[in-house]
């Protein structure tokens, strides 16, 4: 199923951490461990809506084709997402991102050598570019890592909530071991009253030099926040800073980070 897809509807952001260096001598994939095992094989497809795109358009006309499609050709699919930049700038090149969720790399590759090579999906794509075109020789791959699950302050509504992703590079000296001490620090906060506030989650993405659009400068990697409402997200990251700074200190002392980019987000549903 590749080279084609994009946004859906809802709402919600989040906290965040980290800090960087420019060069990274660090593989993609050293971050994982049997502490704070790989995940997920994640991929972000940038879209940008068509002349007769709408939420209606979508769900009515793409939508339904789209999860025959993926029964049609066995699509090992975990999960789909839809990301809209929550406060649109001038120098987005992209509406937001189709966001794919894979078990491994090798089913995303087997997945999309499918999709590509079945005639279906590609009049699929051609039919829907006037509501949806997404660039799918631009896709942004990463391991996606997770220390704990997403629901463990509570089950989030997948269908409406806030997400947020800054890129962040290791500074001198300093490489994924420090990150994962860091995250346990930041884990030993989150299970204190004072950082329980409803759902949160993040993730630590580390992109794939195999599969990333060329000529993008590739951080060392990416934090992802997920909370369920924007109040709620910043609420929880002033708590954060008023009753973690050590933690905050620390993680600016292993790395640096961009400005998080915020996004409306929601699941699409495969079926």
């Amino acid at each position: 199923m590749k080279k084609n897809i994009h946004t859906v509807l809802i709402i919600l952001i989040a906290l965040f951490v980290a800090a960087c260096s420019k060069e990274s001598s660090n593989p993609y994939s050293v971050l994982g461990s049997e502490e704070y095992p790989q995940k997920f094989y994640m991929e972000y497809v940038p879209c940008t809506q068509g002349p007769d795109y709408s939420n209606e358009a979508f769900n009515s006309v793409m939508l339904p084709t789209w999860q025959v499609l993926l029964e049609e050709t066995s699509s090992p699919l975990v999960s789909a997402w839809g990301l809209i930049h929550e406060d649109p700038k001038e120098t987005d090149t992209e509406d937001g991102f189709w966001q794919l969720v894979w078990n491994s790399k090798a089913d995303a590759a087997s997945a999309w050598e499918t999709w590509t090579g079945y005639d279906k999906a590609n009049e699929w794509t051609e039919k829907n570019l006037n509501i949806l075109n997404c660039n799918t020789e631009s896709v942004y791959s990463f391991d996606a890592y997770a220390r704990r699950s997403v629901d463990s302050f509570g089950e989030f509504d997948t269908s409406n909530f806030s997400s947020d992703y800054q890129a962040c590079n290791y500074n001198e000296g300093y490489g994924p071991q420090d990150l994962r001490a860091t995250i346990e620090k930041f884990e030993d906060y989150l299970n204190t009253p004072d950082a329980n506030n409803g759902p949160y989650g993040y993730i630590v993405l580390a992109p794939d030099p195999d599969n990333y659009p060329e000529g993008q400068e590739k951080p060392d990697f990416f934090w992802g926040n997920f909370n369920q409402t924007t109040e709620q997200r910043d609420t929880g990251f002033e708590q954060y800073l008023s009753n973690a700074k050590n933690v905050d200190d620390e993680f600016k002392k292993i790395s640096t980070c961009e400005v998080p980019e915020n996004y409306v987000s929601g699941e699409i549903p495969l079926t």
